[in-house]
């Protein structure tokens, strides 16, 4: 059976392991736009051991939390790329009516003249309606979107809009979908967004690299004492055992 220490150090040996794989998840997406870096978090479990001293010790759990500070705006010279200055969000939808948010302002116009992200989700507007500009001669040549996401052509003066770049109360709360998407499971009531779009630019990832670097170094350091510990500790439970049946 094995003692709280040897469970202790085998948990931790466990979030450090996660804790490495969150860390080489950030790097590998260092160069992707609007990438929010992980961040691994211990805390403590609903399970207890109870000790000698009639003492409860608390077991260690891995979760990660989403680092939402804004990476750095890039100009891209794109009419259709718009980055969002400040803490708000797409509000984007799939085929089926799922609706997701993102920061990933990479847009461009599919073959039935919708407004859409680069993985094909359909943008909508601050009325929950996907934005529809038309195709062929109808479609417009150039568009000037302003701050609070208002879309206007130049030519014919026609409006679109505005995009629905909205706040949630708890952004915390979203939980990552892949491709940049995020859920919202807590269905938070949202409000619409005054201004903080900027035509032709996109934001990058929030991965600092060399940080990222130092992190996995000393994640693996913690790694191996680890090890060591728990090395050390089964050996003293051995000789404990021997010097008992002497």
């Amino acid at each position: 059976m094995q003692s709280y220490g040897e469970m202790a150090l085998v948990r931790g040996l466990s979030f450090l392991a996660e804790k490495q794989a969150a860390t080489a998840h950030n790097l590998a997406n260092v160069d992707t736009t609007s990438f929010k870096r992980r961040h691994a978090v211990a805390q403590a479990t609903a399970e207890d051991f109870g000790t000698l001293l009639d003492r409860q010790l608390p077991t260690v759990a891995y979760r990660e939390r989403t680092d939402l500070q804004r990476g750095v705006l890039r100009e891209t010279g794109n009419r259709f790329d718009v980055a969002i200055d400040g803490p708000h969000w797409l509000r984007v939808q799939d085929d089926r009516g799922g609706q997701f948010y993102t920061r990933d302002g990479q847009l461009q116009l599919d073959a039935s003249g919708r407004l859409v992200t680069r993985g094909g989700l359909a943008v909508l507007d601050a009325g929950g309606q996907p934005i529809r500009f038309g195709t062929g001669e109808e479609a417009p040549s150039d568009l000037s979107i302003s701050p609070n996401g208002t879309i206007q052509s130049p030519v014919t003066g026609q409006t679109w809009g505005p995009l629905a770049v909205v706040t949630l109360p708890q952004p915390e709360a979203l939980v990552p979908a892949g491709k940049g998407l995020y859920v919202d499971p807590l269905r938070q009531r949202t409000t619409q967004a005054g201004d903080g779009v900027q035509q032709g630019f996109l934001e990058g990832s929030n991965v600092d690299s060399l940080q990222e670097l130092v992190q996995m170094i000393a994640v693996e350091r913690s790694f191996t004492a680890t090890q060591k510990a728990l090395t050390g500790m089964g050996r003293l439970h051995e000789n404990l055992i021997a010097n008992i049946l002497k």
